[in-house]
């Protein structure tokens, strides 16, 4: 401020030599808020949003500044029209809202920060569901050259296409795919650090150090309800995450990842102490061709102890578990002539899970957790950044007979 009023003071001296005043004065404060800006780093609104890393764009928008703060989002809402299970109802949800917070203190050191607001209030409704706030993800980076950073924080485990870019105008659907909701429990994230950095053009890669799951929390359906997220974690049993992704040509990219680790923190299990661990692998392969695109992944997991931490309960935590999808998708913006930056995509997705695949001896597979989705949809994108979406997801009788099988539209955006 202290600068602003001397350039003023400048601005009447100039004016006072015979210059023009306004102008002058006009001239010097325009360049001094511009000056200001840059030093406060006040977020740019007209931004093109670009990923960094596998992150979603809105979530990498730190990383294109010069110095200083960067704020980010996304939001989503639907509603829910079941098509069958006569004890179903209709629901409307605002699902989540999002603040990304990054500050880039120096070009080579960041933080970068992801807070979540889920089912728009943390009070309970009238069924008793309450909402929450989370932190989803919060780091530092250390940016030291492209083949080679270290960062540390809460971080998002690097599994799949959906668990580090969940934003939604960049998956399909209003709910994200099944199988990276259970078998990678997305939005996965632990306390850790490691390493990343692109070895070239083609080829990322990303190497944590975190603390294990916890097994206290598996059930049958595995082993989403072991993640810490970052809450007081216990650090007994530590995980490794490698995940590797690969831009082999124009139109295609492939990948994978293995998580593994201990699970059992040094609990015991039925007065007893058991070894537990645990071991996620996943491989991706993502195809663009004109308006096309296509999608598959398979993952798996393998939970060694699982029939001491089941103790006498039925159904039994898995000892392993299977599960895959394929994805198509066609924008036919080009087809419908539809103005540049908008877009129309029919998709389709069929999912198949087997969460109890394998069980411990002595116990039954519950079969209603192995089954298939057929899910259609269509997104229509007004803007790059905002997306309206429709979906009907089909279950098979496998995964137990009559289900809700809804009908849901909604619409996303990211900034």
């Amino acid at each position: 401020m202290r600068e602003l009023v001397t350039l003023i003071g400048a601005a009447v001296l100039a004016s006072s030599a015979g210059a023009d005043p306004l102008e002058d004065r006009v001239d010097v404060l325009a360049e001094e808020v511009r000056r200001l800006k840059e030093q406060i780093a006040i977020p740019e609104s007209d931004a093109e949003l670009e990923s960094f890393g596998g992150l979603g764009p809105a979530a990498s928008k730190v990383y294109s500044k010069t110095s200083g703060l960067s704020l980010g989002g996304y939001g989503e809402f639907y509603l829910a029209a079941p098509t069958g299970g006569a004890e179903s109802v209709r629901t409307a949800d605002f699902l989540r809202f999002i603040t990304y917070v990054g500050y880039k203190f120096s070009a080579r050191v960041l933080m970068n920060t992801e807070i979540e607001f889920e089912h728009a209030t943390t009070s309970a409704n009238q069924d008793g569901r309450a909402g929450s706030v989370s932190v989803e993800f919060s780091y530092l980076d250390f940016l030291i050259r492209n083949e080679v950073n270290v960062r540390a924080g809460n971080l998002l485990v690097p599994m799949g296409f959906v668990n580090e870019m969940h934003e939604p105008p960049f998956y399909r659907g209003n709910f994200r795919p099944v199988v990276e909701r259970v078998l990678i429990p997305t939005t996965w994230r632990e306390l850790g650090a490691g390493l990343h950095g692109a070895l070239d053009d083609r080829v990322s890669y990303k190497l944590y150090v975190v603390n294990g799951l916890d097994a206290a929390g598996f059930d049958e359906t595995g082993v989403r309800g072991g993640r810490q997220k970052g809450n007081r974690a216990r650090w007994e049993d530590v995980a490794g995450v490698l995940a590797v992704d690969v831009q082999a040509a124009a139109p295609v990219s492939v990948g994978g990842s293995v998580f593994a680790g201990g699970a059992d923190q040094g609990r015991t299990f039925d007065g007893m102490e058991t070894k537990v661990t645990t071991t996620l692998a996943e491989g991706h392969l993502e195809l663009r061709h004109g308006g096309w695109t296509g999608r598959a992944l398979v993952a798996g997991t393998s939970i060694e102890g699982a029939g001491e931490i089941s103790g006498g309960a039925s159904p039994a935590i898995p000892e392993s578990q299977l599960g895959w999808y394929l994805e198509v998708a066609w924008d036919a913006a080009g087809l419908l002539g539809l103005p540049g930056g908008m877009s129309l995509a029919p998709w389709a997705r069929w999912e198949t899970l087997e969460l109890q695949r394998v069980v411990p001896d002595g116990f039954a597979r519950d079969e209603s957790l192995n089954g298939s989705l057929v899910t259609f949809g269509l997104e229509w994108k007004p803007d790059p950044s905002v997306v309206v979406k429709a979906d009907l997801t089909l279950e098979s009788p496998d995964t137990g007979g009559a289900t809700a099988d809804p009908l849901r539209v909604g619409a996303g955006f990211v900034f």
